[in-house]
């Protein structure tokens, strides 16, 4: 592999008061023709956020007067149970549409939500930094190099070489960071990684790897492999800047 180049194979809101909310959904009473389960929705998704309902209630809330009284959850169920989230978030208005019970106006509403958060999905994902070789790697944990305690980082990359996730996985003591390999590959499997990067500071400056850093880091290598999860590099940070252990030959 090349040393410079991982390629292909690395890697709510504050919730709302009823007083800040529109008249129609702080009030139950004039809240025209929705059912007992849409009102309830209503005002669980002002008191606790939107993340403590239900698939049925969002879906519910945002076919709104689509349907009257208790149908509106009934449709929203439906819907729910048939598609999944998944499968509702590839349908366009003329597949909502078709869908009994659900308007016009309402097929507009589903589609236009499942649009933004796939805008919002798709500008996330575009966002998260590229790591292609152990400068770019380098350039993530760099602040390590003030830490006056060992941490031990791990970098998690989609297929993309994309940075799925971040976790500081242990803090040790001033000159040793110990941790065992299900620590560090439980968050690769978590966010679905392909693989991974490992760094660690040395407090004392010495950007050299010791005997037991190279011996624990053959040690994560090997179980990485057994679950199909490559460890790509491990950096030793310091103050002055790194050493890869991939480019000394170590890995």
């Amino acid at each position: 592999m090349d040393t410079d180049d991982f390629g292909s194979h690395v890697g709510e809101a504050a919730a709302a008061t009823p007083e800040d909310a529109p008249a129609p959904w702080a009030d139950p009473e004039r809240a025209g023709g929705a059912s007992d389960g849409t009102r309830q929705a209503n005002w669980r998704l002002l008191a606790s956020g939107a993340a403590s309902l239900s698939h049925e209630e969002l879906v519910g809330l945002v076919l709104g007067g689509a349907a009257r009284g208790d149908r509106v959850m009934g449709v929203a169920r439906r819907i729910v149970r048939r598609h999944g989230l998944e499968g509702m978030g590839r349908l366009g208005p003329r597949q909502w549409r078709s869908e009994r019970g659900v308007g016009p106006a309402a097929a507009a509403r589903l589609t236009a939500v499942f649009e933004l958060g796939r805008r919002l999905y798709l500008r996330d994902a575009d966002d998260r930094p590229r790591i292609s070789s152990p400068r770019d790697a380098w350039r993530q944990v760099r602040h390590l190099g003030r830490a006056r305690k060992e941490h031990l980082v791990g970098l998690y990359l989609d297929a993309q070489n994309a940075l799925a996730h971040r976790e500081t996985v242990s803090v040790g003591s001033l000159n040793t960071t110990r941790t065992h390999p299900r620590e560090i590959l439980h968050p690769a499997v978590v966010h679905l990684a392909l693989g991974f990067i490992l760094a660690h500071n040395h407090p004392s400056g010495c950007p050299d790897p010791s005997t037991e850093d190279v011996e624990f880091t053959r040690s994560i290598r090997r179980a990485g492999e057994l679950m199909g999860i490559e460890l790509y590099d491990h950096l030793i940070v310091t103050g002055r800047g790194y050493t890869s252990l991939r480019e000394r030959g170590l890995l």
